[in-house]
């Protein structure tokens, strides 16, 4: 598999920002006693039972989303187990064998266009068509 290496004049402007936030918050994260932030869009009616809830609780909002995160979502040593120890079968070796020979067959043998490359002139494209306006 052919690893694309993306480059910071490669990014635009918006996208190099984006980039350097995202670093900043990863290192800033680090730091001992911060903790990393998760934001999330939710409609306003789910707000208000979680709100609802959290209050019934005595439990701030952060609080009581986090209560609820921690029982549901499975310790990442937990989900890191079950993916090792779940081999491949036969069956489904020879049906994905099977979609990739219908696949090149369909093709009659072209390989697919790389699509990182396609989304990056796409991008371009759409900068360019920004910038004239």
């Amino acid at each position: 598999m052919r690893k694309t290496q993306i480059y910071k004049n490669d990014l635009t402007p918006c996208h190099q920002t984006r980039a350097m936030q995202s670093q900043y918050n990863d290192d800033h994260n680090r730091l001992p006693g911060k903790r990393p932030r998760l934001m999330i869009d939710i409609n306003p009616e789910l707000r208000r039972r979680i709100k609802i809830a959290a209050a019934q609780k005595d439990l701030s909002i952060r609080e009581y989303v986090e209560d609820i995160l921690e029982n549901v979502v499975p310790p990442e040593e937990a989900s890191m187990e079950k993916r090792e120890h779940r081999p491949v079968s036969q069956e489904s070796l020879q049906r994905l064998l099977r979609t990739r020979e219908q696949i090149i067959q369909e093709r009659q043998g072209e390989p697919f266009t790389d699509s990182t490359e396609l989304i990056r002139q796409m991008r371009e494209e759409r900068s360019e068509y920004l910038g004239e306006l």
